[in-house]
Formats: structure tokens, C-alpha cells, sequence
């Protein structure tokens, strides 16, 4: 015949730390939510930054690519005749609406100067300017 064991009885001291007090638990659920909530929050702002960075980086390419087409023109063409030009350039690979500005401005005879801006229409404060001189005797 099996023996039956007696549970095993505690003394008061014993019984004081057995588990965890609800105190313990509000301070642990406190800490777990204060750092989970830290990190939600530093993850919203840094997709914050990179949507604008994204902005800031479109805009420069698409200046820059003005730029390039305008310095690839014969120095006569009627694209580089003195004066302020805009155009709006929306679509599927462009999430939001740019706009480029460009003045062409013939300093002398040889040279012309153009100066273009871009930049997106729900930030208008946020331009990339970039000034271009073109020389008719170097050829760029």
C-alpha cells in the first residue's frame, strides 16, 4: 500500500512571499506598457522622417533631371529663350503633386543663367533650388 503524503504546511513567514502582490504587477504592466508605447512612438516618427526625406530626394531628382535636359539643348533652341516657365508633374510613381519652376535669364551674349525649383504642392516651404549657368563657347 501506497503511503499518502501530507502537504507540506507553511508558517506565516512563508506565506507573506509566496506570488506576486498586485503593487508588483501594476509597477511590471507600467514598465512593459511605458516601453512599448516609447517604441510605437519612436517608430511613427521615424516613418514621419523618411516620408519626408522621400519628398526632398523626388524633388532633387526632378530638378536635376530639368537641368539635364535643358544643358542637353543646342544653346539656340527656342527652350532656352529668356523667361519663367512652370509645369506640374503628377502620376502613378509620383504619390503626391510636384511642381518645377524654371527662369532662364541671358546674361550676356554667350552665357545664360537658369534657375530651377521644385518642389511638392502640400509643401511648398520645401524647395530645392539649383542654378545652372550655360556657356555658348564651352558648350555646357
Amino acid at each position: 500500500m501506497k503511503k499518502r503524503k501530507e502537504p507540506v504546511k507553511l508558517t506565516s513567514d512563508q506565506e507573506d512571499t509566496c506570488g506576486f502582490t498586485l503593487v508588483e504587477l501594476l509597477v511590471s504592466f507600467s514598465l512593459v506598457i511605458f516601453l512599448i508605447l516609447g517604441t510605437i512612438q519612436l517608430t511613427l516618427y521615424s516613418l514621419l522622417i523618411k516620408r519626408k526625406a522621400d519628398c526632398n530626394l523626388k524633388s532633387a531628382t526632378l530638378v536635376s533631371s530639368l537641368l539635364e535636359y535643358l544643358k542637353s539643348l543646342p544653346y539656340e533652341s527656342e527652350e532656352l529663350k529668356e523667361g519663367f516657365r512652370t509645369e506640374g508633374l503628377s502620376g502613378e510613381s509620383l504619390l503626391e503633386t510636384y511642381r518645377r519652376e524654371w527662369r532662364i535669364q541671358d546674361i550676356s551674349s554667350n552665357i545664360k543663367r537658369i534657375e530651377a525649383e521644385s518642389f511638392s504642392e502640400s509643401h511648398p516651404q520645401k524647395k530645392t533650388r539649383l542654378v545652372l549657368f550655360l556657356s555658348r563657347e564651352l558648350g555646357f
